[in-house]
């Protein structure tokens, strides 16, 4: 249990990564959904449950984020002896700029013509990524928070990761995981004004993007490691799923205790789901991770996560027969971005990466964004290709 079974192969696709981010994408949908319905309503009892579903899901991305990120730039270092920065923002850049960009450009039409609110600076901020720190003021741009996290993550973390080494990589994954918290409670004393502004600012989240990366650092370094035996634990995933879909609401009442831990336990939860589920993708709930429907909804996560935003304003109050539409809308919006946007960019990607250098990690990383191209996916197994 404790050996190779939990590093996947080096040469393979991370089996249950698509339906961890179809599950995460899924969270966000119905969290945002759900509390559309709040809106002038009380709902039954335990309804609130779903508004921690949105948040979560985004930890959830994290933790995947800083794992695949690492694991890849892991890869390409022991292939080519070094990290090409060049080739790492080349391949961010076509995977995440068009569609976002896309995305902006309708949401300005839309701004023009008074059907959303949107103002100049806030688009400022969202364009240049820093709405994690300024606020868009804006609900169709404020889940750009997360984006601009990730794109500075992006910044320091290679280099970071090339110039100290794994080794010492990991012991800076372990060291702002425990930094972040108490990042947090001092915020919430300090600067009481910004408790709300915890959930969003890099400094403040990024232990659920270090937790990722600890997880490829371990795995790399020590893949007998006892904690990612536990973590990959079939009780502690069980508990863990519990606790992101119905605990983690409990305790974001706490705000302090909130600030002081829950983040970082969801982020733990969150690792110890993505571990379990990559060492069991034949369990029936990996094969459920690894069904067509559920990888081809990975696939499209990214533009579900962007388009979603622009359907479920929570500014007015919205009959319930309206919401599935809602629903259906963002799903849509979302397979016309993955298929006439980012699918293209990504085969453009290939196809300029001839004139380029040499990137031993850009096969795994174009396999890895893609995904299936216009289709539901046959179920892949762990020993295909790569994602």
């Amino acid at each position: 249990m404790v050996g190779n079974n939990i590093t996947p192969a080096r040469s393979a696709r991370v089996p249950s990564l698509d339906g961890l981010r179809a599950v995460s994408a899924a969270m966000v949908v119905f969290g945002h959904a759900v509390k559309l319905l709040q809106v002038g309503r009380h709902l039954p009892y335990g309804a609130g449950v779903t508004d921690a579903w949105g948040p979560v899901g985004v930890t959830v991305f994290f933790v995947i984020s800083g794992f695949l990120i690492t694991r890849l730039l892991i890869e390409e270092s022991r292939a080519s002896g070094s990290i090409s920065f060049r080739g790492f923002f080349a391949r961010r850049a076509f995977r995440i700029l068009p569609a976002y960009w896309t995305y902006l450009a309708v949401v300005a039409a839309l701004a023009s013509a008074g059907l959303v609110t949107a103002s100049a600076p806030g688009f400022g901020r969202a364009f240049f990524f820093s709405t994690d720190y300024l606020n868009s003021d804006s609900w169709v741009l404020n889940h750009s928070w997360s984006l601009s996290v990730e794109e500075q993550f992006y910044l320091f973390w290679p280099v970071l990761l090339l110039v100290v080494g794994t080794l010492r990589a990991r012991k800076t994954a372990l060291a702002l995981i425990v930094v972040a918290p108490a990042l947090r409670v001092l915020t919430y004393f300090v600067a009481p004004d910004l408790r709300p502004c915890i959930t969003s600012m890099l400094h403040l989240r990024v232990d659920a993007l270090m937790v990722g990366c600890w997880a490829a650092l371990e795995m790399e370094l020590r893949p007998r490691s006892r904690w990612l035996a536990l973590l990959a634990h079939r009780r502690a995933a069980l508990i863990s799923a519990v606790y992101c879909i119905l605990v983690s609401a409990v305790m974001r009442r706490f705000g302090l205790l909130h600030s002081a831990v829950g983040y970082s336990i969801e982020a733990f939860c969150a690792c110890a789901v993505l571990l379990w589920a990559m060492r069991n993708s034949a369990s029936r709930a990996g094969r459920v991770l690894n069904s067509g429907p559920m990888v081809h909804l990975g696939a499209i996560s990214y533009s579900l996560y962007l388009w979603q935003q622009l359907w479920f304003s929570h500014e007015g109050r919205s009959p319930v027969w309206i919401v599935p539409l809602l629903i259906a809308g963002a799903v849509i919006s979302a397979e016309l971005s993955y298929r006439f946007v980012e699918v293209p960019m990504l085969r453009l990607r290939t196809k300029l990466r001839v004139a380029l250098p040499a990137d031993p990690g850009a096969a795994a990383s174009y396999a890895e964004d893609a995904g299936p191209p216009m289709a539901f996916p046959v179920a892949r197994s762990a020993t295909t290709s790569m994602p």
